[in-house]
């Protein structure tokens, strides 16, 4: 028998990957009874310092491991955005010492070394950059399974729990990079929206404000089908472009944020805004199928170089002019972003409407405190250059923009990004 073969030059194929999920608050209470189920009998709980001190949450989820018969260690070590060298001294925290399943307790950071820790200690490499995408690393596959993640967040804006992706900075190129790959998609995760009520106003604006350029990127990102057909289904990228699926989580998300970071910014205790912001995060975690682009490869040598910001300011900082420079490609899609914001749109032109999309994100930056532009990190003229070339080695990133962009573009929207108001 002969089975007919689509030999269409262009993908037709798109990934609708999610983790396993419980949300609710208190749902916290049985990341015990969900170990148990995935067989874990010793776990590691990979968490950072200010939250294992200055809360009780991590001993909280170690009483609840207790209370299934899980025995458990706590690893705080996590730093406020994942350096290689942290990331390599919390792995030879780890090995050898028979653990089976890990929980990640925290923001991304914490998710994304909780990811590597356990992928480098179920299959180890003589180079920590052999499993980080090229042309910065060495780009090899991960072999197969790892060992069960649970994740617990604490804020709301990465959507780590729900990607294949664990972000690492590297100290001595001065940049951010990445690990992909389908089976660091983590095994469950747990949404307890009362963990985030203890986060402070400047992290739950960072982190907001980075699922919202989740948000912005994933769904203006080039559209799955308009990428070249990979010659293997293991050759697919894990970021394959905007999808149905991924559309309709994002403009959700979108409407989300727009309606309530503002609320978890002012109001820490409001309850109904951490439910959204939290709900909002997740569902932008559709972005670990379709992708982040432009602003997200801009910020990663800002980070590479400021290893002490929080990884959505990195982001933000550039997303107007983002915005600005893809506008004539995806007008639609902008001015539905624009919308979602809300914006009124009602009576304009499809431009039109698209460029306040810039507006409204500036808007919702200057409400939530966010620094007006890399000048407030210190960055001048004369440091763009060395920025661009940085950025530009983030193809796994901007592959998937949907305007493509060289190293003297990626210069002028830094430029424009020096001051945005």
């Amino acid at each position: 028998m002969s089975f007919f073969t689509y030999t269409s030059p262009n993908d037709t194929v798109f990934t609708i990957r999610n983790v396993q999920v419980k949300f609710g608050e208190g749902v916290s209470s049985e990341v015990g009874y969900e170990a148990r189920r995935l067989g874990i009998k010793k776990a590691l709980i990979v968490t950072d310092k200010n939250l294992n001190e200055n809360t009780k949450w991590p001993s909280i989820i170690e009483e609840f491991l207790e209370g299934e018969g899980i025995k458990s260690d706590i690893f705080d070590g996590t730093h406020i955005e994942p350096i290689d060298t942290e990331v390599i001294k919390a792995i030879e925290f780890a090995k050898n010492k028979d653990y089976d399943g890990f929980i990640a307790v925290g923001g991304g950071s914490s998710i994304d070394t909780g990811k590597m820790i356990n992928l480098y200690t179920t299959y180890p490499t003589t180079d920590f950059k052999d499993y980080i995408a090229p042309p910065t690393g060495g780009g090899k596959p991960v072999p197969g399974p790892i060992k069960p993640l649970i994740c617990i967040p604490t804020t709301a804006g990465t959507g780590s729990e729900n990607t294949p992706v664990a972000i690492v900075d590297l100290t001595k190129e001065k940049l951010k990079v990445g690990i992909s790959n389908p089976y660091l998609l983590p095994s469950y995760a747990l949404l307890d929206p009362v963990l985030t009520v203890t986060l402070s106003p400047y992290y739950t604006a960072s982190t907001g404000i980075d699922a919202l350029m989740h948000c912005i990127e994933c769904y203006t990102a080039i559209p799955y089908n308009c990428r070249p057909r990979p010659p293997s289904p293991d050759k697919r990228p894990v970021y394959i472009g905007s999808n149905p699926v991924s559309d309709l989580f994002v403009e959700k998300a979108t409407e989300l944020i727009g309606k309530y970071l503002r609320r978890a910014y002012y109001n820490p205790h409001d309850l109904e805004a951490r439910r959204n912001m939290l709900l909002a995060a997740h569902l932008g975690g559709a972005f670990g199928n379709a992708g982040v682009h432009i602003s997200h490869a801009l910020a990663y040598p800002i980070a590479g170089r400021r290893h002490e910001l929080p990884h959505g300011i990195t982001v933000a900082v550039t997303g107007p002019a983002m915005l600005e420079f893809i506008e004539p490609i995806v007008p639609d899609k902008l001015a539905r972003i624009a919308q979602l914001l809300g914006e009124k749109t009602e009576g304009l032109t499809i431009r039109e409407a698209a460029a306040l999309a810039k507006e409204a994100l500036i808007k919702l930056m200057k409400d939530v405190n966010l620094p007006s532009g890399i000048s407030e990190f210190g960055f001048e003229e004369k440091d763009l250059k060395e920025l661009s070339e940085g950025a530009i080695l983030q193809q796994r990133l901007l592959a998937v923009s949907p305007r493509p962009v060289n190293v003297q573009e990626i210069i002028e929207i830094y430029r424009k990004s020096l001051h945005n108001w």
